[in-house]
């Protein structure tokens, strides 16, 4: 009964760990892919930013998160070549201890052989058994040759199993080379890939440098911009509460119902789509110098993702269109209600949606205005939250998924 639970328990620890194995490979088979599309995406981006002298900012930033992304990719491939070599190492000491034992089954089988070739005469077997001086030992006797037979055939069989294991860890140990040169390959040209994007990194930086001046002014008029958008944001949600706030107690109280949105949204954090189905951060939240106008200070309520030319914008998550807002210069704003938060979305040329209706996660909301070159556009994302003390933005990078 031990021997069926420790044959059942050892069957059920290799059927776990093979289901782990298969697991763990489509994980890195899966993540391979979002990287391959993720750097493909950025090639497209940079093609169109170059096509426009003005977006050379906007290519900088875009050639970093390339960079980002294979040299994310050759540790991934690094990660597998080293599991690989792991893997081949462990076969070539599983096929030594095979070959061993094969060796050692031959060598008694041998042994086993020569003895019965020694004692062939049949009548040594009758000659030993009846020779016993009691019925009890010939019985015994009568056993030890049976059980020898059976051992001599359990020895065969030992052999032929043993065999057939060796046979599959050699070509599962060929499988595993192969697959490891192949990754090799594939690593090598991700490599060369990501000295090439470093050229051309620095090639752009140093045409930036070149005209830093140009690029402040260009800087100046993008943050006039924002402080346009932020203050009609700021002024849209104050009149929202306002009008909600409750005369008694002077304060901004939400419904039951606005309470569960609320709670559902904050569990949401960094699990929310992106609000372009694909695009790059090319403009990060808060206040600090430009990474390379080192003379100019950026100050975002948001982010900026740069996107296909035209790309339609969506909802990060179920709510209520609580404004339309139109800002000349700097196009149309949807801001959305997700109980104490708000999500705001700009830059828009066209919108689908209007004050009052009730949207869900990824429905589109409107299309984005083109850039000045006609090549790309840029979404501009917010989020606010009602607090006591009033009026905060976070940080969507915090919030949208990786």
């Amino acid at each position: 009964m031990s021997k069926s639970i420790s044959l059942l328990f050892l069957i059920l620890i290799t059927v776990t760990f093979s289901a782990f194995s298969q697991k763990k490979s489509d994980q890195l088979k899966k993540k391979e892919r979002e990287l391959q599309q993720n750097i493909l995406n950025t090639k497209n981006l940079i093609k169109l930013t170059r096509n426009s002298e003005q977006l050379s900012l906007t290519e900088l930033g875009i050639i970093q998160h390339q960079i980002a992304y294979r040299e994310e990719l050759v540790s991934h491939y690094n990660y597998q070549i080293r599991k690989l070599d792991t893997e081949v190492s462990d076969t070539k000491k599983q096929i030594l201890s095979i070959e061993n034992t094969i060796n050692n089954l031959r060598e008694e089988y041998k042994k086993m052989i020569l003895h019965a070739f020694k004692n062939r005469n049949t009548d040594f077997k009758y000659l030993y058994i009846i020779s016993a001086k009691t019925f009890t030992e010939a019985f015994h006797r009568m056993k030890y040759i049976q059980h020898y037979k059976d051992y001599r055939q359990d020895q065969i069989n030992q052999i032929a199993i043993n065999q057939n294991k060796l046979e599959e860890k050699i070509q599962y140990l060929e499988e595993k080379i192969n697959t490891k040169q192949q990754i090799s390959l594939v690593q090598k040209t991700e490599k060369d890939a990501y000295l090439e994007d470093k050229i051309k990194q620095q090639e752009t930086y140093s045409k930036l440098k070149a005209n830093e001046n140009k690029y402040k002014s260009l800087l100046n008029a993008q943050q006039k911009k924002k402080r346009k958008i932020a203050l009609a944001i700021r002024k849209a949600i104050e009149i929202e509460i306002a009008a909600t706030i409750k005369k008694s107690d002077n304060k901004f109280t939400l419904t039951p119902e606005g309470s569960a949105l609320s709670k559902t949204f904050t569990s949401n954090k960094g699990k929310l789509p992106w609000p372009v189905t694909k695009g790059e951060i090319t403009g990060k939240y808060g206040k600090h110098r430009h990474d390379i106008v080192s003379t100019a200070t950026v100050d975002n309520n948001g982010i900026d993702i740069t996107t296909e030319k035209k790309a339609k914008i969506r909802a990060v998550f179920q709510g209520k269109v609580t404004s339309v807002l139109i800002i000349p210069g700097a196009g149309k704003v949807v801001m959305i209600s997700h109980g104490d938060y708000r999500t705001v979305y700009s830059n828009l040329k066209e919108v689908y949606v209007k004050k009052g209706d009730q949207v869900n996660t990824k429905q589109f909301l409107g299309q984005l205005l083109e850039n000045e070159g006609g090549n790309i556009s840029e979404a501009h994302f917010e989020i606010w939250k009602i607090t006591s003390s009033g009026l905060t933005t976070e940080n969507p990078s915090y919030w949208i998924s990786k």
